[in-house]
């Protein structure tokens, strides 16, 4: 049975006094690759940030798997995020990054080092599993923050705008790697862009 279905119902998001979203609805099924498409502003981001709970509605619910987890910490959600900034810590090598959820999640040795292995294997940097972030290039480290948000086999992978640093011949040969990804590991994928050929080629 797949899992990482979403339901967003009636969701507003105010900034300050600002109401970003408003009575906003989304359903995605399991399984599916989800492209949020929009012009900067639009609210995207934000949709997508209540889904992580990295921001509270001020009205509306958030269901992943029929739970709702609305109020729900983003630790307990079961949901792997990816940044355009990709966030890597930069004083652990690429192995140690991807590991850390792992670690947070006192994981045994025995099974992070399986899991990092695969992972390194999935994003392709089997080879680079000693350098730091800053011996990476962009399209590097944007693998590596992919192989850790996926590391703890989440229900629902979240991606906001994480090609937008990239040059144009890099955000296609990224993009498809990031579908396919999606594709072997089977993980419910909601996708932030601005890029409407971006959008139609991954979705």
């Amino acid at each position: 049975m797949k899992r990482g279905e979403i339901r967003v119902e009636a969701v507003d998001v105010h900034y300050g006094a600002k109401q970003v979203l408003q009575a906003t609805d989304l359903s995605v099924a399991a399984g599916e690759f989800f492209t949020l498409l929009g012009s900067s502003g639009s609210g995207k981001s934000t949709l997508l940030r209540a889904i992580a709970g990295l921001l509270d509605p001020s009205a509306g619910t958030v269901c992943i798997d029929d739970r709702d987890v609305t109020a729900v910490p983003t630790q307990r959600r079961d949901i792997g995020f990816v940044f355009q900034n990709y966030a890597l810590f930069p004083f652990l090598n690429v192995a140690e990054n991807i590991e850390y959820g792992l670690k947070v999640a006192k994981r045994s040795a025995h099974e992070r080092a399986v899991r990092v292995d695969e992972m390194l294997d999935l994003v392709g940097l089997g080879d680079l599993r000693d350098r730091r972030p800053d011996q990476l290039s962009g399209g590097q480290q944007q693998r590596v923050a992919l192989g850790r948000a996926l590391a703890l086999s989440p229900s629902v992978l979240l991606l906001d705008e994480p090609l937008g640093a990239l040059d144009r011949g890099l955000r296609q040969e990224l993009g498809g790697e990031i579908r396919r990804i999606q594709q072997e590991t089977g993980t419910t994928a909601v996708y932030v862009t601005h890029d409407q050929e971006e959008a139609f080629i991954l979705s």
